[in-house]
């Protein structure tokens, strides 16, 4: 498959669950702003999504100004709209390589959230009922891309995108939280914390289900890093980078013990043989830290690999 196509896919994908994670990142602020009013927990996102002048006057401002913003600015090229139109633009110039269906939802997505109306709408509706209109986009994605895209190269380039994306997200909201941890805060701030965190990557309701209401750090750690179950754990989405890795591998009959599939295979083993009191032992913030690396590194053995004919034009 051709270097540009490649990439493309691949961006189209990171940019889809990009989007998705700062949706479900802004709904979980926002209902978690409803209960304990703190602007600073808006802080940490303005700082990643925004430039400095624009974060200092969102902070200022309501957490309805900075949904708007997050949501449907134009100038800034981290929000929700402006990812979609760069997965639209990616899902056009690879029409070829996905299905119609699949094209035909990101286009509908993109017209949806470019509507003359929807600035009022958030004016005047409930901002949450509107994020979630929003994610079905997403969730027929999900499903269309799952029902109706072909099991080949281009299904693995948008996969190992996806999956890399949710690997960063899940790496940073954690490691986020364990660099502000040293702050004094009292316990109901830490459990609504923690459980709107959960809220935001949809493991909720499978934490609950296990370990009830009670909010231990421990056990969230231990979950959203090590559980082989969890859809947006960091093993789990490792195993999934490993499986279209390989199976571009055998596609395109490149050696199995290339630099990436070594990078790649390397992290999973160290996840599988990890256990919570190794984290304790290490200390998480070390653990977390060098994970980022780790995937820094396979970032740039996948950019090396199979888009080195590139020129990098994607953040």
């Amino acid at each position: 498959m051709l270097s540009r196509v490649a990439n493309n896919l691949f961006w189209l994908e990171r940019y889809i669950e990009r989007s998705n994670g700062l949706l479900n990142l802004l709904k979980a602020n926002y209902l978690s702003d409803q209960d304990f009013q703190n602007p600073k927990s808006w802080g940490k996102m303005l700082t990643t999504y925004c430039d400095i002048p624009q974060q200092k006057l969102l902070i200022e401002g309501s957490a309805m100004e900075i949904l708007k913003y997050m949501i449907l600015d134009l100038n800034n090229p981290n929000t929700v709209i402006n990812l979609i139109k760069k997965s639209r633009e990616n899902a056009r110039s690879v029409q070829g390589h996905i299905s119609t269906e699949m094209w035909l939802n990101i286009n509908k997505y993109f017209l949806a959230i470019t509507k003359k109306n929807i600035r009022s709408r958030f004016q005047k509706e409930d901002p949450i009922l509107l994020i979630d209109e929003i994610l079905n986009y997403h969730m027929i994605h999900l499903s269309t891309s799952d029902v109706t895209q072909e099991r080949g190269n281009a299904y693995c380039f948008m996969n190992i995108g996806k999956y890399l994306e949710r690997l960063f997200q899940s790496t940073e909201f954690l490691l986020s939280r364990k660099l502000s941890s040293v702050k004094s805060i009292d316990a109901l701030e830490e459990n609504i914390y923690w459980k709107y965190l959960l809220i935001s990557i949809g493991g909720y309701q499978q934490y609950i289900k296990t370990h009830k209401s009670v909010f231990l750090t421990e056990k969230i750690m231990e979950m959203i890093i090590l559980n082989p179950h969890f859809p947006r754990s960091i093993y789990y989405c490792t195993q999934k980078l490993s499986l279209h890795i390989s199976r571009l591998s055998t596609f395109n009959k490149i050696k199995s013990t290339n630099d990436l599939s070594f990078l790649v295979g390397k992290l999973e083993s160290s996840l599988f043989y990890t256990k919570v009191e190794n984290l304790n032992s290490m200390g998480p913030n070390i653990f977390l830290t060098t994970l980022k690396s780790d995937l820094m590194l396979i970032s740039e053995q996948i950019d090396s690999q199979y888009f080195h004919y590139i020129n990098p034009t994607h953040a």
